[in-house]
């Protein structure tokens, strides 16, 4: 055999080898990235969502609420016919409109400094926390406290309008009142903790976007079923706060969440102002003025202010 057949033998025999031997490489790379774990779905939430440091660990328990709109002309009369430097309305029973004879000055955002003020002025109205604040339509919204906060429900509601002073000028309120039952279920439950909230509203919901922030979480109530009673069945709830805007709902005993009403102040603003167009039922009872041609003439005031909250708050919108 010559030399040069030789030589070829020999290069093509090691070139079949490199083969093989690269063939072997990537077979022993595939099996080594096969045994990569998956990353956890724990993991793949604290990867993606910021601000679960913060979250309580604590194990909450907190009751169901049977709950029932407040009957103002029922049972607080007296005290709507006290209150200072106003004159109101409740219409239906469940809705009481208010307008002060002289503006009140606002005071600051802090929490503790509206309840010092509506305790004054407005009847049970420490009882409400604040919630948002519209100020190109003038408005805050307040919501009733039952020992949490009371998430979307327009039986607990106080809307507050102000003048471009920032002085109070009128406001809506309904609330609620606890029914008396003797049931099991109003004893206390055993919750879901902050961090299986936020894990269920990642994981179950795909609301939550890679890099959002949890900046706030807390406990209240939303309404689980209204009864054919009229009562109300409140579940304990865990409001998410997301990026400083955006609010999320967990049920905090079944994990479930509730949609997002993004519409409902602007819808009971509108309902409101069409109570004040149907004013003249058998459940319209006026606080606080001197004779009855004043009662058209109050209704048509807070008919065009409110009017006009609802036309900007429309906007903002």
């Amino acid at each position: 055999m010559q030399w040069g057949q030789i030589k070829s033998l020999f290069i093509l025999c090691f070139l079949v080898l490199n083969v093989f031997l690269v063939f072997q490489l990537i077979d022993r790379q595939e099996e080594e990235l096969s045994f990569i774990p998956e990353p956890s779905r724990e993991e793949e939430l604290e990867f993606n969502i910021e601000g679960l440091d913060d979250l309580s660990e604590e194990q909450y328990e907190a009751p169901l609420v049977y709950a029932q709109s407040y009957e103002y002309n029922e049972v607080a009369s007296n005290e709507l016919s006290n209150l200072p430097n106003q004159q109101s309305v409740v219409i239906n029973d469940t809705t009481l409109f208010s307008r002060f004879e002289e503006p009140v000055s606002m005071p600051s955002s802090e929490d503790s400094e509206f309840r010092e003020l509506f305790n004054q002025m407005i009847y049970n109205g420490a009882d409400y926390s604040f919630w948002k604040q519209f100020d190109q339509a003038n408005l805050y919204v307040f919501v009733q406290e039952i020992e949490h906060p009371i998430f979307y429900n327009p039986n607990a509601l106080l809307f507050v309008q102000t003048n471009d002073n920032g002085e109070i000028v009128q406001y809506i309120q309904t609330q609620l009142i606890e029914s008396e039952e003797d049931d099991e279920s109003l004893d206390a439950q055993n919750l879901i903790q902050q961090y299986d909230a936020v894990y269920r509203l990642y994981h179950n919901t795909n609301t939550l976007e890679s890099g959002d922030e949890i900046t706030d979480v807390h406990l209240g109530y939303h309404n689980l079923v209204s009864l054919q009673t009229g009562e109300q069945l409140l579940n304990p709830t865990w409001h998410i706060e997301v990026n400083e805007q955006i609010d999320h709902f967990i049920n905090a005993i079944e994990g479930h969440d509730y949609p997002q009403n993004e519409d409902f102040v602007s819808d009971n603003m509108n309902e409101f102002i069409n109570f004040l167009t149907r004013s003249n039922g058998d459940h319209t009872i006026f606080y606080q003025l001197e004779d009855e041609d004043e009662e058209d003439e109050l209704i048509e005031e807070m008919y065009q202010d409110w009017l006009t909250v609802q036309e900007n708050l429309t906007e903002v919108e």
